[in-house]
């Protein structure tokens, strides 16, 4: 049986500012326009690290390019002392393409590109889905902070069965796998660590708890999104799943790479 081909093409997004206010007053000295708040800048490097939850299901079968996935941040992002992006924000994001090779394999391209502040400022981001786990999985580690102090020290360690993950990065465009060339999705190691309050390690790297789920995230120059590949019919994230979203590098071109 031939295998579905499930193209990803970069994508270059442009952000237009949301439409002003209308002024209904008929007289304008009884009513001033509403001016709309100016575009924000929030100081992300790449690589910055963000644990969130999944906000609705996102679901390979059921969802189309262009649905609207989004995710709450459960812990504000800092430096130095200074909130970059506070707890509750929302990051919003969409499906690019969805594919399946018969029952075997399917996969999901979701990408996010903005985020919404408590006050309703908007601000472009370029990220993807680092790790994952779903509600009610089991931790890895006691702490984070007892995490970071073991891999000072030395070698991490993590829960029994868990190695280092393997360094993977997927091409700008992505195509299902023949049958017969499958990559063992079970056999993907996962990396960092998942603590007892549902957080993630930054350095946290794939499905946690979700053997049959393969995470794909490239770090690469102009990269977006990521791509979720499951060895079942479809891929299925529930709402409340555990993310840890990681900023990407900003595009550069247009071009499809």
């Amino acid at each position: 049986m031939t295998a579905r081909m499930f193209g990803v093409a970069l994508l270059a997004m442009t952000f237009a500012s949301a439409t002003m206010g209308q002024n209904n007053s008929s007289n304008p000295a009884e009513r001033k326009p509403v001016q709309q708040a100016p575009a924000i800048t929030i100081p992300l490097s790449t690589g910055t690290a963000i644990n969130a939850t999944l906000l609705g299901v996102l679901d390979s079968e059921k969802n189309k390019p262009g649905d609207e996935v989004s995710a709450m941040v459960a812990e504000s992002v800092v430096y130095q002392r200074s909130v970059l992006l506070p707890k509750g924000s929302k990051i919003v994001g969409h499906v690019v393409r969805t594919g399946a090779d018969g029952e075997e394999t399917s996969a999901v391209f979701v990408e996010f590109d903005r985020v919404i502040l408590k006050g309703g400022q908007e601000a472009v981001l370029n990220a993807g889905i680092q790790a994952l786990a779903p509600v009610g999985a089991q931790p890895t580690i006691p702490s984070r902070e007892k995490y970071e102090q073991n891999r000072m020290d030395g070698p991490v360690r993590t829960s029994p069965g868990l190695g280092a993950a393997e360094r993977q990065v997927m091409p700008s465009t992505y195509t299902m796998p023949r049958r017969t060339v499958t990559p063992d999705v079970s056999g993907q190691n996962i990396e960092g660590g998942l603590d007892r309050k549902g957080m993630f390690t930054p350095d946290s790297k794939g499905a946690f708890s979700v053997p049959s789920l393969r995470v794909f995230t490239p770090m690469s120059e102009g990269s977006h999104g990521t791509v979720l590949v499951g060895t079942k019919q479809n891929v299925r994230l529930e709402s409340g799943t555990r993310l840890l979203i990681v900023v990407q590098p900003p595009a550069s071109s247009p071009d499809i790479r």
